[in-house]
């Protein structure tokens, strides 16, 4: 194989999964990991400057969903898994495919660049306080896209006297004790700090410009994720790609049911509606809110305009807040570019039907590939929605890239690859930009991005469908047809299957119908059994 030496920075989900699929098919790797143990977010750390989960912080997902494709979450697992435990699966799923010994640790990736003669990569690693610059044949970045704070500013800002940090900053609640503290922003993130707060703090209030969408993990006993199933996923993104606005408006719809349904009478004074599409928007996890705003302890105030005076506050309906101590920014996260510029090229969409004034976006094929440099580079920090769940995604993607890049995958040439991305920004700019002008640009088009990658990993799941490959497969064995058709979508059927283009896995079977029936014998829940949310003392 030529050109085999290949970098992966970030040992979280992806980069682990990469790790292992690259060296599975001859390629010689090294990992990079700036952290001192593989999980990425999930791997607490108290540096200010990475993005981690806090230690109260649960998985939106259920771990039935969740996890690696030959590497079952064991059973002693929680239904939602907190970062110690995901951080533990991850280690352990590292050292029993012996993926550490390929690991880097302490070691930050500060610039990456060609070389002279734009035949390779020369990539600047700093390590012990030492930079030292190694060359490689091809690169993938897996260091997420939640690596950098998204920081506002505001007008006044310098007269104010208090404290004002990121939440990519926040790590204990002390810090704020017997203050008033404004939290900025609606999210799983607020969903996660506030609670924190509230026995410490002398006052919260919550901040917030528009509406947001809550949501329960359970629902009728039963984790919300396993109402998602592969057969519905495909009906969805059918629906999507040829009947966008009954779809948008069927999910939209649905969503605003469910989320009365659950919480009741959602006060206007709360202005979580309307609500924002779920097409172009990711609900937010911030359940344990929801019965402070109830019962008054957390107030919702409008977005915050500008600072007043050394501990004064304004917000967008006029409001004048004093005697404020701190304000937490939960503004969100982005990709950092920093490391990768200025080979990245970006562009506005042009030709749109609607005046695009959003930012710039970066032009990459399907979202992952530089269309320069597709054979070797590969950009796992711009598909922030859309891609599936992206934990037992993680190793369809490599599979995907490692079959591009050992040429079992071909892709389109540069040209037609340009053309594809040019016509995708004019997709975002119309279809989802203009429904929602927050929305993350990064969206691609579910139906195309999961199809190409699933025929690129060959993972076989079109033995699923209606063709005549589903018609041969349901003849054989109806019960695993329709488990994995109808039953709990799980990572594992991603190995199952005979295609010629990566491993499968001889546990897949047993671990399909085994984690169906932990499912079926544990769910639905009654009301009283039900471990989550927890009581908030306030």
């Amino acid at each position: 194989m030529d050109r085999s030496n290949v970098a992966i920075i970030g040992a979280g989900p992806s980069g682990l999964t990469m790790l292992k699929a690259l060296r599975e098919d001859g390629f010689t790797v090294t990992l990079f990991e700036r952290r001192h143990n593989v999980g990425g977010l999930w791997a607490y750390s108290d540096n200010p400057t990475y993005t981690t989960a806090l230690p109260v912080t649960r998985a939106n997902i259920s771990r039935f969903t969740c996890g690696f494709s030959d590497f079952p979450i064991p059973d002693k697992y929680p239904t939602y898994m907190q970062p110690h435990e995901f951080q533990e699966y991850m280690e352990d799923y590292a050292k029993h495919f012996d993926l550490l010994r390929d690991i880097v640790f302490g070691a930050t990736l500060t610039h990456a660049r060609r070389n002279d003669d734009d035949t390779g990569w020369l990539l600047d690693i700093e390590k012990d306080g030492k930079t030292e610059t190694a060359a490689f044949d091809r690169v993938a970045f897996c260091h997420g896209y939640q690596s950098k704070a998204d920081v506002p500013t505001f007008e006044g800002q310098e007269l104010f006297e208090g404290t004002i940090i990121h939440s990519q900053a926040y790590r204990d609640p002390e810090q704020f004790k017997d203050k008033n503290v404004v939290v900025v922003g609606l999210s799983s993130t607020a969903g996660d700090i506030v609670p924190t707060l509230m026995p410490v703090a002398s006052k919260v209030y919550i901040s917030h410009r528009r509406g947001a969408i809550p949501f329960r993990r359970y629902r009728n006993g039963t984790p919300n994720d396993l109402g998602i199933t592969w057969r519905r996923r495909q009906l969805s993104q059918f629906l999507q790609r040829h009947f966008p606005t009954l779809s948008r408006r069927i999910a939209d719809l649905t969503v605003a049911f469910l989320s009365r349904r659950a919480f009741g009478p959602l006060d206007p004074a709360w202005r979580l509606e309307p609500f924002p599409s779920i097409t172009v928007n990711l609900p937010g996890s911030f359940e344990l809110l929801m019965p402070l705003l109830q019962d008054g302890s957390l107030t919702s105030l409008h977005g915050l305009t500008r600072f007043t005076g050394p501990r004064t506050v304004e917000f967008a309906d006029g409001t004048v807040l004093g005697d404020v101590d701190a304000v937490v920014l939960c503004t969100g996260y982005s990709a950092d570019w920093s490391v990768v510029a200025p080979w990245i090229e970006t562009s506005l969409p042009q030709g749109a039907s609607v005046e695009y004034t959003g930012p710039e976006m970066q032009r990459l094929w399907m979202n992952l590939f530089p269309a320069r440099y597709a054979d070797s580079a590969v950009l796992l920090c711009y598909s922030a929605f859309g891609k599936n769940n992206g934990f037992s995604f993680a190793d369809v993607t490599a599979w995907a890239i490692s079959n591009v890049w050992r040429g079992v995958e071909k892709l389109p040439a540069r040209d037609e690859m340009e053309r594809w991305i040019d016509e995708h920004q004019r997709w975002v700019a119309e279809k989802c930009w203009a429904v929602d002008d927050k929305c993350d640009i990064s969206m691609v088009r579910q139906w195309e991005f999961q199809g190409w990658l699933h025929r690129a990993a060959g993972t076989g799941m079109d033995n699923l469908g209606w063709g005549w490959k589903g018609w041969v497969f349901w003849w054989r064995d109806r019960k695993m047809y329709g488990l994995m058709n109808d039953g709990l979508e799980t990572a594992h059927a991603f190995r199952y299957f005979e295609t010629g283009r990566r491993r499968t896995w001889d546990g897949a079977r047993d671990a399909i119908l085994h984690a169906n029936e932990v499912v079926q014998n544990m769910f639905p829940m009654k009301e009283d059994d039900i471990p989550w949310p927890p009581k908030v003392k306030v």
